[in-house]
């Protein structure tokens, strides 16, 4: 059991990761749905003005005081100051992610020995959809992330573990 749970932890979680990779890098659906800010010194010099320390800021509809308000805001906004120039760690540590989650996945399957080859694709792949609907569907939900970007991350979700489900899939032994 540990040798297909390391290799198919492995190999899964690479090329999950690879497909991840290069749904960022490669494609441009990312890109796309992503915003820049107009005056980028402005917007920094407020933001770090009025948001002192790394964290989660929210701003809701609920927040303003007046209630006739012309416009509200939902903002949800992650801030972290620092050298962010080296993508290493975090490369690392998705990676490593994506190697826990293909093994956690190769055990369960191992418990469901009934399945032949498709089925076991298919099981990876609703694990991958339940991740989605569990890990982004909420964002779009509680915080008013765009359609869009909640539908392309779901795509990544899905798509890659279906990848790493052919891989997984082929690999183990029962």
């Amino acid at each position: 059991m540990w040798k297909s749970l390391i290799r198919c932890g492995v190999v899964g979680g690479i090329v999950v990761y690879l497909w991840l990779t290069l749904a960022w890098v490669v494609f441009p659906a990312h890109r796309i749905l992503i915003n820049k800010f107009t005056e980028k010194t402005e917007v920094t010099q407020t933001i770090t003005k009025y948001a002192p320390h790394d964290g989660i800021y929210v701003l809701t509809p609920c927040d303003t005081k007046e209630e006739k308000a012309k416009e509200s805001y939902m903002i949800f906004l992650n801030i972290r100051r620092g050298d962010c120039n080296s993508m290493v760690r975090p490369m690392i540590q998705g990676l490593l992610m994506q190697i826990i989650g293909a093994a956690f996945i190769t055990y369960l399957l191992l418990k469901s020995k009934a399945l032949k080859y498709w089925g076991r694709v298919w099981f990876v792949t609703i694990i991958g959809l339940i991740v989605a609907i569990l890990g982004v569907l909420p964002d779009w939900n509680w915080w008013q992330f765009p359609s869009s970007w909640v539908a392309l991350e779901v795509v990544d979700l899905v798509v890659g573990w279906f990848l790493g489900g052919l891989v997984i899939a082929k690999l183990i032994k029962n």
